[in-house]
């Protein structure tokens, strides 16, 4: 019987560092949650580090956390990306194929893929992904798999994710400060998507948007290729900011009270005189209009949606969504927000299930575990599945080079 296969993922939000580890079977290539861990995350603002103290800090704390569930070390991980700083372009790329009978080997496609992945770029940024989208033979016919097919000339359409050099290299030594190797940095809507989403979604088309603390992301899937992503500078933070101001109070007051009384109004007769009484959090006889709250509430979550739909409307009529959206992250679990999204962008929605969780533990079902959960799956994908995956997603040129050129550097 083979040894089960631990693979780690770290990460660190805006406002929660979330860790998931995993066993994994070599052979059937499924994962075992065995432990998972959180942190309030304080040194990271719109995904790029602020504070390096605080942040190396908030990701020992979640790390331990997950190290006591799972009663296993971590010395290496998957670790993700996110924030402002990120960029998404599309690349062709063309060569001949180099087999005296034209049929196209393994060593042709990555010749493609490397000739789209040659764009130019400021100093101060590195390739994160190149991700394969379509290949054209002789320039006629659009495959998604040209292994072993006859052609001339062979063409890729790739997207490629790139970010700050300054800001992934600081993301990055905050994991190494804690005696931890990264594997990789996966860009966070791909690790979303892998958990979050299924392989007959990504065919018919679907939204993944992930709700974070300081910032939200959407990723765009048809025919099983990412067609468009987009990083907007909102979260569920910003609903506590916003009920802090409106009731003159601290954040972790808004907080709490966030947690336990927000919801958007989509399910809600805000005709009816309701009140909530807060004097329980702000220590003194205290009642709020319900309504008021909830348009506090509205007013961030249409400012987020209006964002969507316009990044929706750039992909015209070539994006068709009979999936839907399917909602992730940890503003997710705002009530009533499925029903708003649902009304606002006039497609079916749903909340993330963290797919191929075998053990149905409730708590990987989280949709705000999906991004560390979805680094799991990618470690998985890229360790133990690489034949089959080859095509489908490579990682930027020489990335993981100086990822290991990092962790030298860092490691006591």
């Amino acid at each position: 019987m083979a040894k089960p296969y631990l693979l780690t993922g770290i990460d660190i939000g805006n406002s929660q560092v979330k860790v998931a580890i995993a066993q994994v079977d070599p052979q059937k290539l499924e994962p075992h949650v065995i432990g998972v861990g959180s942190a309030p995350s304080h040194g990271l603002r719109r995904g790029m580090v602020v504070d390096m103290e605080e942040t190396i800090e908030d990701i020992r704390t979640a790390i331990q956390h997950a190290q006591a569930m799972a009663k296993t070390p971590v010395t290496r991980a998957y670790l993700s990306v996110n924030g402002l700083h990120i960029q998404t372009q599309i690349s062709r790329g063309v060569i001949a194929v180099s087999r005296a009978d034209n049929e196209i080997s393994p060593h042709d496609i990555d010749r493609v893929i490397h000739a789209a992945s040659v764009v130019s770029l400021p100093p101060n940024r590195e390739i994160i992904h190149v991700v394969p989208r379509t290949f054209i033979i002789d320039g006629t016919e659009y495959v998604k798999n040209p292994l072993g097919m006859k052609g001339v000339r062979l063409e890729a359409d790739v997207l490629i994710v790139d970010g700050m050099s300054t800001y992934l290299r600081n993301i990055a030594k905050c994991v190494n400060e804690n005696g931890i190797e990264v594997a990789g940095l996966v860009y966070a809507p791909l690790a979303a998507a892998l958990a979050a989403l299924d392989k007959n979604q990504k065919e018919y088309g679907v939204v993944n948007l992930d709700f974070g603390g300081g910032t939200s992301t959407m990723a765009v899937f048809q025919e099983a290729d990412l067609i468009h992503s987009a990083v907007f500078p909102i979260g569920s933070r910003h609903i506590t900011n916003d009920l802090a101001i409106a009731l003159r109070t601290s954040m972790d007051v808004a907080e709490r009270i966030k947690l336990e009384h927000a919801a958007t109004s989509s399910e809600d007769d805000l005709r009816r005189k309701e009140v909530i009484d807060l004097s329980s959090f702000l220590e003194e006889p205290t009642t709020w209009p319900k309504k008021q709250l909830l348009r506090v509430v509205d007013a961030r979550v249409e400012e987020l949606l209006d964002m969507v739909s316009e990044e929706l409307k750039k992909l015209g009529d070539n994006a068709s969504l009979p999936a839907g959206v399917v909602l992730s992250g940890g503003g997710a679990h705002l009530p009533s927000l499925v029903a708003m999204v649902r009304e606002k962008l006039r497609l079916p929605v749903r909340l993330a299930r963290i797919a191929k969780m075998p053990d149905g533990n409730q708590t990987v079902q989280d949709p705000a575990l999906a991004v560390a959960v979805g680094l799991v799956l990618w470690g998985i994908e890229q360790e133990l599945n690489l034949s089959k995956n080859r095509t489908l997603l490579q990682e930027g040129p020489t990335w993981v080079s100086k990822v290991l050129d990092w962790a030298k550097n860092f490691l006591p």
